[in-house]
């Protein structure tokens, strides 16, 4: 079902043209066209812990701290994949990975990438007016059929993945890093750098951004902003080495928590704070097997790469001064396919009727109250592994990469990787009200509740697909295939 913009939201917009035309520093409202601006803004492999608003206690991270309480924060928030690529699917599509038609990594010589058939964020704004950038990594294919500006942005500026596929040991220390051409930077479909300065990618993202709210500042823009950090390899400006004294991690995390202020600035300072909607999450959890560079996810069970909490749920904040009642915390399990339908609706466009989100803007108003009992699925390589309804967490029989000492793990440290664990679990029941670390197997106590959640289990498999099982799902999109590389990736090595 197609949704439009409530009354609610007509009354606060109109309300923000009135606080605005009422501010001194404030650019005339007259001068500026259409609904709200909208950033979302993406990092990769962050922990759960990672912010102070969420239990860091190593590090601060005051601007994304003050936008959590002057937004709405959300302690449930998931992604439904512990992997870049798949993650990435369903923030800008609104729908499970394997639907959109994206299963797994999305490395530099894979020939797929997201289908063109698919409808992403980008292009649903640029048809309602909006001027459309991405800036940063990309990671959902590198042929020009995939990238950016074939998917609804009118501008790229980054990298097309990860920033350890390079084949230079100090951003990729293992031995299969030959391999890979040398890291490309991007403006649009064209290679403007190969093995850019890493400590200035950050930077250099916020910069890109700072100049695109000015120069779009009199029009309505949608941003999507994924840094490169804190994926390893692990870089920092200058002004942030050591300035945390919590290592190079903790620097890493001050130096995008300081960009997100900037951008926050930024908007203020052009008049356009009232007017913009920003959301901050990141992709996946913590790369524990990094160890000292990688993240943090307190009292959850692993981490990337498992569909255990600490694989898969993320801090999350939206902030949307007029729109949204602000310094809530929302505890009802949301996912990140909510965020499209979310912004679609606070910006006054319809929602398509073929996604996997909720728009969430009711209960961001204190409208509405959220289903506490909604099933999400969370997948790994295209397999269902578990799901969450309610208060329950159930696992099915899989294998599984582990951190666990006592499976094998072992962490790296200095930016060289340790060895993972291998682990095995079959049917599994976790009541994550008392249980969040998923330490306590109670499914022989409620059958009824595993026979339940099975139900749920069947019916993603038949509609979203499960290639644990070898089903296709029949409302998956299939992946869209090209016949080479992109040759242009291989060239100047």
């Amino acid at each position: 079902m197609i949704r439009a913009a409530t009354s609610s939201n007509v009354i606060s917009g109109l309300v923000t043209v009135v606080l605005l035309l009422s501010t001194g520093c404030a650019e005339p409202q007259g001068q500026r066209k259409g609904g709200p601006n909208v950033i979302i803004i993406f990092a990769d492999d962050m922990g759960y812990t990672d912010l102070s608003s969420f239990g860091a206690d190593r590090w601060e991270t005051p601007n994304l701290d003050r936008m959590a309480s002057e937004g709405v924060r959300f302690t449930n928030f998931y992604v439904p994949t512990p992997a870049c690529s798949p993650s990435r699917a369903a923030m800008l599509t609104g729908r499970y990975p394997l639907k959109a038609g994206v299963r797994e990594v999305i490395s530099p010589r894979t020939l797929r990438g997201l289908p063109e058939v698919e409808v992403t964020s980008a292009e649903l704004f640029r048809e309602a007016g909006y001027v459309t950038a991405a800036i940063g990594k990309w990671h959902l294919g590198t042929h020009p059929n995939f990238l950016p500006t074939n998917h609804g942005f009118d501008s790229w500026f980054g990298l097309p993945y990860s920033n350890d596929y390079s084949p230079k040991s100090i951003n990729n220390p293992r031995s299969y890093a030959a391999q890979w051409p040398r890291l490309p930077l991007f403006r649009d479909t064209t290679i403007v750098e190969r093995e850019p300065d890493q400590r200035l990618l950050t930077e250099r993202y916020t910069q890109e951004a700072l100049q695109f709210i000015d120069r779009y500042r009199s029009e309505p823009f949608f941003l999507y902003l994924a840094h490169s950090m804190p994926h390893v390899p692990l870089w920092v400006s200058d002004p942030f080495e050591d300035a945390t004294g919590a290592g190079l991690y903790g620097d890493v995390i001050s130096e995008v928590d300081a960009s997100t202020g900037r951008i926050m600035d930024q908007l203020t300072r052009l008049g356009l704070d009232e007017s913009t909607i920003v959301v901050f999450t990141s992709d996946n959890g913590p790369w524990l097997l990094m160890g000292d560079h990688g993240g943090t996810r307190g009292n959850f069970r692993e981490g990337k790469a498992t569909t255990f909490e600490g694989g898969i749920r993320m801090p999350a904040m939206i902030r949307a001064p007029g729109r949204i009642e602000p310094g809530r915390t929302i505890e009802e399990p949301v996912i990140v396919m909510d965020v499209l339908p979310t912004v679609l609706s606070l910006a006054g466009i319809d929602i398509p009727d073929n996604l996997d989100g909720l728009d969430l803007a009711p209960a961001l108003q204190n409208q509405t109250e959220l289903d506490p009992e909604r099933a999400l699925f969370f997948y790994r390589s295209g397999q269902l592994r578990s799901m969450r309804k309610g208060k329950w967490k159930m696992h099915v029989p899989h294998r599984y990469l582990s951190m666990t000492p006592e499976l094998g793990g072992v962490p790296g440290s200095g930016g060289h990787p340790g060895t993972y664990g291998r682990g095995e679990i079959g049917v599994a029941l976790y009541d994550l009200e008392v249980d969040p670390g998923e330490t306590t197997d109670v499914k022989d106590k409620y059958p009824d509740v595993v026979q339940d959640l099975m139900i749920h289990i069947e019916y993603a498999r038949a509609h979203i697909g499960d290639e644990l099982t070898d089903r296709v799902g029949d409302e998956a999109t299939p992946p869209q295939l090209i016949e080479s590389v992109w040759p242009t990736l291989e060239d100047d090595q």
